[in-house]
């Protein structure tokens, strides 16, 4: 169980760094700043998604390790 939670959240905080990563990008694109824009946009939707769709699997793993903890 402590195995399974640190992958999700090592996964997690990779998909915060993309996010990271593309604002980045985005600042240091001086060329055409709407194309960067709606790329960052792009890539910031698709993982913070992701990140939804991971925040409950991690709490409920999370509460299940406590009360484990709290009772054994």
């Amino acid at each position: 169980m402590d195995r399974k939670l640190r992958h999700l959240r090592a996964v997690e905080a990779s998909y915060r760094h993309w996010i990271k990563r593309a604002q980045e990008e985005f600042r240091d694109e001086t060329v055409n700043k709407d194309r960067a824009h709606k790329r960052y946009d792009k890539i910031k939707v698709k993982y913070t998604r992701k990140i939804d769709k991971l925040q409950p699997k991690i709490r409920d793993l999370a509460v299940r390790r406590s009360e484990l903890k709290a009772g054994g």
